[in-house]
């Protein structure tokens, strides 16, 4: 049977539906993107990736300047213009196309629509922006929501998290500003195949410029990202893209021979499998993950990075906080909880958190974290520990949960590690998004935010 002929989309009007998607639909970018494939070249995916990625980090901004362009607010039924016209004004600031190309580009977008009305309107907005850039930049400069690209809920909170103290180069506008930049591709070398020192010499062979990560032992960061099949020896198992602040994870944890581990909350497998490379000779990892579907993902980098081990592996599609459904009484040496969190240490890499979120999800993520932590506790031998983990800055999913376990806990205390990154707070340490030029010395190393705190069985 002949497949139907489908229209394919251009870069642009690609990006402008998966940014109304995201927004209108409050999917995640990744599921938007999935849903367009079908109408993509595939030549133009990375393209339409960047420019996606270009809107979400600065959407606040490019608001700003749509608002401000518009003479009335645009009907809902017609956000998707909305959308268009914040994609032509990316281009036109960071697309690296001539002018008139970008606003043609913009403007053919609506001949092709059933909205042909919206060819002036886009085309006198998008004209308008080129002259009046100076001013429209200064305008949405003024304003902290737009300068610093991030919900106003979002910004009070890392404000109060990370108050000034009278430093010019103060925390909470650090980790604004590292939200806003390209992260790394950051690579983790398996130890059992290579050392670090011979991937490098690898990776410099087949001509990818990297350096070793200062902050991780098995770290490398790229000089430019490249797709993960020109990495040498990734489909055998060589090499994971994972960033450094995750990579903390198995040094911390440090698991040992004839031990049995867990992995609550596993998917989609990376520190599963940095645990294995750290000690192969473990009795067994059991990783659980609530959802079957990512579950599959942890199978899968079982399968690419310790195939002829799998018996060292047990997965389990289950609730890690209902125990009674999957647990054997048989406790663990050692647990790794990297709990559900708001992933506000993550936004560099996936900036539609800043549209998904919401300031009542909280709530829900602090209750949820507490039940894991409370209910995997049992699960845990006397003399055991239980690394905490997540991809949050904000204490309320961090110190202060572990302030309100301990409390309720009186055989569990904390067990004090030093790392490189970040700071040590009351309990455990935390991370921030980070850039190599933070003049913050605590801050340096191009990492991601992460929380750890390790705690051990009296």
């Amino acid at each position: 049977m002949q497949k139907p002929n489908i229209k394919k989309l251009s870069a642009i009007a690609a990006s402008a539906n998966i940014i109304h998607c995201v927004v209108k639909d409050e999917k995640s970018l990744a599921d938007c993107i999935a849903e367009q494939q079908i109408k993509i070249n595939k030549e133009d995916l990375p393209k339409i990736q960047a420019y996606c990625y270009n809107i979400l980090r600065r959407y606040e901004f490019y608001r700003f300047i749509v608002d401000a362009l518009l003479d009335k607010p645009l009907k809902n039924k017609d956000k998707d213009i909305y959308h268009l016209i914040m994609s032509g004004i990316m281009l036109l600031n960071e697309g690296h196309l001539p002018a008139h190309a970008a606003i043609n580009e913009t403007v053919k977008v609506t001949r092709k629509s059933k909205k042909v009305w919206a060819k002036n309107l886009v085309n006198a907005l998008l004209r308008r922006y080129q002259r009046d850039q100076s001013r429209l930049h200064s305008a949405a400069n003024a304003h902290p929501v737009s300068q610093y690209c991030c919900p106003q809920w979002l910004l009070t909170k890392i404000q109060q998290s990370y108050p000034e103290k009278n430093d010019p180069d103060a925390q909470w506008q650090s980790i604004l500003k590292a939200n806003l930049l390209h992260p790394p591709m950051s690579l983790r070398v398996n130890q059992l195949l290579y050392s670090r020192e011979q991937y490098l010499k690898l990776l410099d062979k087949n001509r990818i410029p990297a350096h070793a990560c200062p902050f991780s032992r098995h770290g490398i960061l790229l000089v430019n990202p490249v797709n993960v099949e020109k990495l040498p020896g990734f489909a055998e198992g060589a090499v994971s893209v994972q960033d450094s602040a995750a990579q903390y994870c198995a040094e911390l944890l440090k698991p040992q021979a004839g031990e049995n581990i867990l992995d609550a909350c596993a998917a989609p497998g990376g520190k599963t499998l940095h645990l294995f490379e750290s000690c192969p000779d473990i009795e067994k990892i059991t990783a659980i993950d609530i959802s079957t579907k990512r579950l599959k993902k942890v199978q899968q980098n079982i399968t690419r990075l310790a195939n002829s081990q799998q018996n060292k592996f047990k997965l389990i599609a289950a609730n890690a906080g209902e125990i009674e459904a999957w647990w054997d009484k048989k406790q663990f040496d050692r647990i790794l909880l990297d709990a559900p969190c708001s992933a506000t240490g993550v936004i560099r890499r996936h900036p539609d958190i800043k549209r998904l979120r919401k300031v009542t999800d909280i709530a829900a993520l602090c209750q949820t974290q507490q039940q894991l932590l409370n209910n995997l506790w049992p699960t845990l031998k006397k003399g055991g520990l239980l690394l905490y983990a997540t991809c949050s800055i904000l204490p309320e999913e961090n110190t202060q949960q572990i302030k309100t376990f301990l409390d309720t806990h009186n055989d569990a205390q904390p067990v004090h590690f030093e790392v490189s990154l970040g700071y040590s707070c009351e309990y455990g340490q935390q991370l921030l998004p980070t850039c190599q030029t933070d003049k913050n010395t605590a801050n340096k190393g191009n990492s991601d935010g992460f929380y750890y705190c390790l705690l051990q069985k009296k």
